[in-house]
């Protein structure tokens, strides 16, 4: 096989010898072996990344939080008779929140300029500062004072368990869930398994 003359010359720039066993056999020899190496350790990391095994308990889903309230809401409801292998979802419309004690500074400031012709200028200055207050305890450990503290409020739920089919069981939960959510019954969707 015949290269082309500008591969030649390029090859002859760079100082390569063309046709001999010489260097440019040797770049080439090289770039072989890397481009094997990259092929072999792509395929070795390629096993590497497969999936590890499913653990015994998946944890319930929820959106936006709430993963131990899921496992208690499921302990509840498979104590209640007739209930069995209850899995839960919860729907979060907002989460916890903290309202904190704020300082308030504000500050005005007023400032008239009259001119040689006799007209003037009021300008208006006004700023408000809004830091939270803390306190420091004996440690030296800086904690806000909270004024309130809002538990987080869910959109919905949805319950699949063994069992549900009765109605009076069905009617249960719904009530369990009513009692411990705050939820309308139209938010509360029972399935059976």
């Amino acid at each position: 096989m015949k290269l082309p003359e500008s591969l030649k010359s390029a090859w002859q720039r760079w100082g390569l010898e063309i046709g001999s066993r010489g260097t440019g056999f040797k770049l080439l020899l090289v770039l072989a072996l890397g481009i094997g190496i990259m092929l072999f350790s792509s395929l070795l990391s390629f096993k590497r990344d497969t999936p590890p095994a499913p653990s015994t308990r998946e944890e319930p889903p929820v959106e936006g939080g709430g993963a131990e309230l899921c496992r208690e809401l499921e302990a509840m409801l498979n104590e209640i008779r007739g209930v069995s292998r209850a899995r839960v979802f919860l729907t979060l419309e907002s989460s916890s929140r903290q309202e904190l004690v704020q300082d308030r500074e504000a500050t005005r400031r007023t400032n008239t300029e009259e001119d040689g012709a006799g007209g003037t200028r009021r300008t208006e200055e006004e700023t408000q500062r809004y830091t939270h207050v803390v306190v420091r305890d004996g440690q030296g450990e800086e904690s806000p004072i909270v004024v309130q503290t809002e538990e987080p409020r869910y959109r919905g739920v949805l319950v699949v368990a063994d069992g549900v089919e009765d109605p009076a069981v069905k009617m249960r939960v719904i009530e369990a869930l009513r009692a411990v959510l705050n939820l309308s019954a139209h938010r509360i969707s029972v399935l059976p398994r």
